[in-house]
C-alpha cells in the first residue's frame, strides 16, 4: 500500500493514479467513466493503482466539467498558409451560426536546429483547461500521436490533412487525384520533363507526390520522374526549385505541392535567368488568393476550401 509520504499527505489525484499505473491521465479518465474502449489489462492496472492510492473520483469536479462550454478549439498547422486560413474562416462562420465559440491557436513550436516543428503541449493543455468540447485540427500537424495523448477522449475533426495516430473524422481533398490532374494538364500542353516539388509535410504532401508519380507512370514517363523535396512554404519551394535547376537533367515544368511553394519556385526560376512560363512552366495547388495575384497568375488545383470548412464544421457539430 502507498504511504502518505508518496503524496505528501494530500488527497491522491488522477495524475498520481496515471503515474502509478504507467499510463496517461486521459486513459485513467476513460477508465473512471467506464468507457468500453479501454483494454482489459490497462483497465485492471488503473483500477489497481486507484485502489492502492485510495483514489476516489471528485464528483463535484466531474459535475462541473460536464457543464457545456459550447466552445470549439481550433488548432491550425500554419497560420501563414492561405488555404488553411480559408478553411478556418468558413468553419468558424458555420460554428458561430450554430451558437458555438471558437478558440484559435497555432500550437506548433518552431523547429530547433536539431529537430522539426513540435506540438506545444502547454497550448493544448490551456484549451483543455477552458473545457473546449471538441478540437478542429486544420492542416498537417507534427506528432499526431503526441497530440492524441494530449486531447485524450475529446472529439476531434481533422480538415485538409490526414489523421494518422488520431481517432478523428477527416475531411480532405483527394490529393492523389488532384496532382494526377496537374500532370495530365502539363502533358496535354506538350511537357514531358516534369518535376515535382514537394513530399515534405505529412500525409497531404505524401499523397500529392504519389499522385505525381502515378500520373507520370500512366503517361509512360517513369524515366522522367524527378522529385525535389519541399514543404508548404515559399522558402522551401525556392530552395527545392533551385536544386532542380542546378541539376544536370532538363526540367520544362514544375508541379509544386501548393501555391506558396510554387511562388518560391517562380522566384528561383527568375533568379536563374530563365522565364515562366516561356522556359519553365510552374503549377500550384490549393487555388488560394496567391495564385490569382496579377504578377503570379498561377495555374492551380481548386480543392474547394469552402466545402472542406463547411463539412468539417458539420462533423464537429
Amino acid at each position: 500500500m502507498l504511504g502518505c509520504d508518496e503524496t505528501n499527505g494530500r488527497r491522491p489525484t488522477i495524475r498520481d493514479v496515471a503515474a502509478r499505473a504507467g499510463v496517461s491521465k486521459s486513459l485513467v479518465s476513460l477508465v473512471m467513466r467506464g468507457e468500453p474502449m479501454v483494454r482489459d489489462d490497462k483497465r485492471r492496472r488503473v483500477q489497481q493503482a486507484a485502489d492502492e492510492l485510495g483514489y476516489r473520483m471528485n464528483l463535484a469536479a466531474r459535475s462541473l466539467s460536464n457543464v457545456r462550454s459550447k466552445t470549439v478549439g481550433v488548432l491550425v498547422a500554419d497560420l501563414r498558409n492561405p488555404l488553411l486560413v480559408d478553411v478556418v474562416e468558413r468553419a468558424g462562420q458555420l460554428l458561430e451560426d450554430e451558437g458555438r465559440s471558437t478558440l484559435l491557436i497555432s500550437a506548433i513550436k518552431p523547429p530547433r536546429s536539431t529537430s522539426g516543428p513540435r506540438i506545444d503541449s502547454r497550448a493544448i493543455g490551456a484549451l483543455k483547461d477552458l473545457r473546449v468540447e471538441a478540437m478542429l485540427v486544420v492542416g498537417s500537424v507534427p506528432d499526431r500521436r503526441a497530440l492524441a495523448e494530449l486531447v485524450g477522449d475529446m472529439p476531434v475533426v481533422v480538415a485538409a490533412a490526414g489523421a494518422e495516430g488520431l481517432l478523428a473524422d477527416v475531411v480532405r481533398n483527394d490529393d492523389h487525384l488532384g496532382m494526377r490532374l496537374v500532370v495530365d494538364y502539363l502533358v496535354a500542353t506538350g511537357h514531358t520533363a516534369i518535376a515535382h516539388l514537394g513530399g515534405l509535410g505529412g500525409a497531404v504532401a505524401e499523397a500529392r507526390v504519389a499522385g505525381y508519380c502515378a500520373a507520370m507512370a500512366h503517361h509512360g514517363l517513369e524515366p522522367e520522374i524527378m522529385v525535389a523535396e519541399s514543404d508548404f512554404t515559399e522558402d522551401s519551394g525556392y530552395r527545392g526549385a533551385a536544386r532542380l535547376l542546378r541539376g544536370e537533367r532538363l526540367v520544362t515544368a514544375i508541379a509544386a505541392v501548393n501555391d506558396l511553394a510554387a511562388v518560391g519556385a517562380m522566384s528561383a526560376v527568375a533568379d536563374a535567368g530563365i522565364r515562366v512560363p516561356g522556359d519553365v512552366a510552374v503549377t500550384g495547388y490549393d487555388d488560394t488568393f496567391v495564385s490569382a495575384i496579377r504578377q503570379v497568375s498561377l495555374t492551380s488545383v481548386n480543392p474547394d476550401s469552402s466545402g472542406i470548412g463547411t463539412q468539417a464544421a458539420h462533423c464537429v457539430l
